[in-house]
Order: structure tokens, then sequence, then C-alpha cells
């Protein structure tokens, strides 16, 4: 049974921390003297850090060690939703409503990128900062980052870390889980500081590499230009976001390891060939769907953009270096079936993983041979791995979930926005993170118009969808909280206090 006072205390540390990194967009809103946006950035960290203090003061002797397996799950589903609602005070500072500066910050935590923005002009070069920096914390993980720089998580992190990673990937680098996250965290960190001088160099101001360096790594879409990449009109630039959205979709364990010396782990690895192979076929299906259009024809430039919308769309990033709104219902129904994938596990990226892709085709094949032979002994293998048949339940429960949650979701908002495409665009793009859909919410449109419940909905999709579905539900089972009158029991004076 889930501890409340723990996780709370548990979460209060998290706040903490979360309002101690509101110093850096502090100190960049000082660096351009955006006096207005300082003062949120500084409200906003004294707030969490409040809130937090208060928190975790509900376990006095600050012992975490004993945090089991639910009630991390626990404290990283409510963590999201606890740092979403602090990164959404700045939006409430410049005056949006409640449910705006909400979407905002989930779909910036949770690396979604829809936005609701619509003039980029009106805002400050440090709110762009500031945008980019919640999808970068949210890439890699918070949680993760928290296990790492937080002593008082040491143990506790195990639980935390493996609620937080892909469900599909539980991999470790090292014994301890705090240097495995630390490594983690030094790959990304160098990726988005070498995406960063790449962009400067190719003649992107500095500000607009970071927020889109940051953006990038994280799988976000998060672009401080209103016309997105597009609106740069920097091949040269196109082609350095490729390579960088490509790694932040594939696994970041993987890519350490390789950088360790295990070079063979890379091309041994079943998801990375997949990952590959959709890419490069999916590129080419589109590069021949656009080159038949007279009005696009057959160039380098159409390559580069057909790699560009895949790989942006396959990693749930979201940047759109043309309008595909514009595009034939052929060309986009290629990016809609990139929609239903997602990245690699272990990646940065959303969707159901290019692991449970796989799985589920061999699956499906599997069902159809034995339809015929009955008493037919098939292995699924993926690679070197043999799955075992009670391996099955939780991929294909998580499979469903997911498409039943993207299928309600769609439905609903179909309903309450009378527009089809939007409703179930809207679903797949916010479930998996992804960020632009079509129609309204296309590349170049926005969720501003959306009625407040559809917002709502959106909301709870990008948070369930973070945290893929299954972690989200499963607290929703009501054995697993204690009943008030328990609660009520343990804080009458003379019962055992509660740790």
């Amino acid at each position: 049974m889930i501890r409340p006072r723990l996780v709370l205390a548990t979460l209060g540390l998290i706040v903490q921390a979360f309002g101690a990194l509101m110093l850096l967009p502090l100190a960049i809103a000082v660096l351009y003297q955006e006096w207005s946006s300082a003062a949120h950035f500084a409200l906003t960290g004294v707030l969490a850090a409040l809130v937090g203090y208060l928190m975790s003061g509900l376990v006095p002797s600050r012992t975490f060690d004993d945090l089991d397996r639910v009630e991390g799950m626990a404290v990283v589903a409510f963590g999201w939703l606890l740092v979403a609602g602090c990164g959404a005070i700045p939006y409430l500072c410049l005056g949006l409503s409640l449910i705006d500066s909400l979407f905002e910050s989930m779909s910036g935590f949770t690396t979604t990128g829809a936005t609701i923005f619509t003039d980029f002009t009106v805002y400050s070069r440090s709110l762009f900062f500031f945008r980019g920096f919640t999808q970068w914390l949210g890439g890699m993980g918070i949680l993760v980052l928290f296990v790492a720089i937080l002593p008082m998580l040491s143990v506790a992190g195990r639980q935390l870390f493996f609620a937080e990673t892909s469900a599909a990937s539980k991999e470790k680098l090292t014994p301890r889980i705090r240097d495995t996250a630390r490594h983690l965290w030094g790959w990304y960190i160098f990726l988005t500081l070498l995406e960063t001088l790449l962009l400067m160099a190719v003649g992107m101001p500095a500000n607009d590499a970071i927020c889109n360096s940051m953006a990038t790594l994280a799988a976000g879409g998060f672009s401080p230009h209103g016309q997105s990449i597009m609106g740069y009109a920097n091949p040269r630039a196109e082609w350095i976001i490729i390579v960088f959205m490509f790694l932040a979709g594939a696994n970041f364990t993987l890519q350490v390891r390789a950088l360790r010396g295990n070079l063979r782990a890379l091309w041994e690895n079943v998801e990375l060939q997949g990952y590959v192979g959709i890419v490069l076929v999916s590129s080419l299906a589109l590069f021949f769907i656009l080159g038949q259009d007279p009005t696009v024809g057959w160039s380098l430039s159409t390559l580069r953009t057909a790699l560009f919308q895949n790989i942006s769309i396959l990693t749930t990033t979201g940047f759109a270096s043309v309008d595909f709104q514009l595009w034939t219902d052929r060309a986009k129904v290629v990016l809609a079936f990139l929609m239903l994938i997602g990245g690699c596990s272990g990646s940065a990226g959303g969707g159901i993983k290019v692991i449970r892709a796989l799985f589920l085709v061999k699956f499906l094949a599997r069902q159809m041979i034995r339809a015929i032979h009955l008493k037919a002994v098939i292995p699924i293998r993926l690679g070197r791995r043999i799955f075992m048949d009670h391996e099955f339940q939780p991929i294909l429960g998580f499979i469903g979930l997911y498409f039943t949650l993207f299928l309600t979701g769609g439905i609903l908002t179909a309903i309450l926005e009378n527009d089809l495409i939007v409703g179930f665009s809207g679903s797949i793009v916010t479930l998996g993170n992804i960020g632009p859909g079509f129609g309204v919410i296309g590349p170049m449109g926005s969720f501003a118009g959306l009625t407040t419940a559809t917002k709502a909905i959106y909301f709870f999709l990008m948070w369930a969808g973070r945290l893929e579905v299954v972690t989200l539900l499963a607290l929703f089972q009501r054995e697993l909280w204690p009943s008030w009158r328990t609660l009520l029991r343990r804080s009458e004076p003379g019962s055992a206090p509660q740790t």
C-alpha cells in the first residue's frame, strides 16, 4: 500500500530541486535585461522551493531508502504533474489563462511541443529559453536528473530511475543507478552543446541555437521561431538538426555503451536496425511521393525535406522544415504512420517505441501461422532475445491501453471540436508527445483556438503518454491507496508515526 506522506515528502525534494533550477532562466533574463521575465522566474523558483520545503518536512527523518516500486511510480507520475504546475507560473504571470498555462507547461516538460502561442513576437528571449529548458529537462527525464544530483535519493533512486525510464528499456551502464544517470546526462549535455556550436557556426543566432538544440535533443520541438525551423531558411542548419534528431530518437544507453568501446552493441541491436530501416524506407517513400508533385520536383532539397520531416515525426520531435499541412494526403499518410511508432526505448522520443512495434509485427505474423498450424511452436525472436509467453501480456497490454486512450481521446475531442482531423490527429500527437498534427493544429498552426475541454483532454494525454500510460493508470487502483479512515487513525495522538 502506498504511504502518502513518504510520497509527498519525496515530491517535496523534487519540487525544491526544480526551484533551484529556475536560477538558470533567471540568469538568462538578467543577462538580456528582461526584468519582467526575471521577476516571473524568481517568483516561480521561490514558490517551488517553499512548497517543496513544506512537503519534504512531512518525513522528519528525511529517509527515503525504503521507497518501494509502487511508491516510486506514484512519485514519478505526480512529480511530472507538480513540476508542470510549477512551470505554468511564468505563463500565468504573462496573463495566459490557467488551462493555457498548464497546457504550455505540460507540453514543454513532456517534450510534446504542442503550443498555444500564436504571436511569437510578443514574448521575450528569456521566455523562449525557459520553454526550451523545460523540454530539455523532460527529454532525458526530470527524475533521472534528480537521481543523479540529490544525495538523499541514493537508494530510492533505483525505484525512480526504473519508473522514469522507458518500460521497454531497463538497462544500466554501471552497478550504481546514480552513476548510470550521470553518464546519461553527461552525454546528453555534450550533444546539446555540440549542436549549439554547430548551429551557431552556420549562422543561427546564439539564443535560437541554444533553444533549438535543447528542443532537438529532448525530441521536443519548441522553437523560438513562429515558423519552426522553416523560418530560418537555412539548409545547413536543417542537415545538422537531422543528425541530432536521429540521435535523440536512438537509445542513449546504447550510445554511451558505444562510446565506452562496445561498438558491437550498435550493429547487433535489433531495435536500432529497425529504427534505421524505418527511417530509410519511409524517407524514400516520401521522397518518391513529393518528387511526383510538379510544385516540388526531384532534388536534394526534396530529399532533405523527406528526411527531416520523417525523422522529426518518428522521433516525436515535431520540428517543421516545411508546412506539411499543404502536402497531398498521400504524403501525410507517411507522417501519420510514423506518428503511431515513436522513437527507440531509452531515447527522448515518445510513442509506443520501435521495439514494441517490431514485437507486434512478429506476434501478428505468428498468430496468422498458428491459425493454420494450431499446434505449431513458434518463438518470437528479436535479435538474440527470445520472448517468453509471460512477456507478451505487459507489451500487448501497453499497446492495447495506448490505442484505447488514443481512440477515446480522438472521439471525445472530435465531438467537442466538430472536426474529425483535429480530434484524432490531436489525440495521437499529444499522447505520443509529437507536437503538430493536421488541420488548424498543423505545423504552422496552434492549439490556442481549441475549447477548454479539448485542451484539458490533451493535457491528460500528454501526461499519460510521457508516463507510458501503464504507470499512470496503475495508480488508479483503489487498493494501492489507504482509506481516509486509515489516514485519520494514523494522525491521532499516540498512533505510530508514518515514515
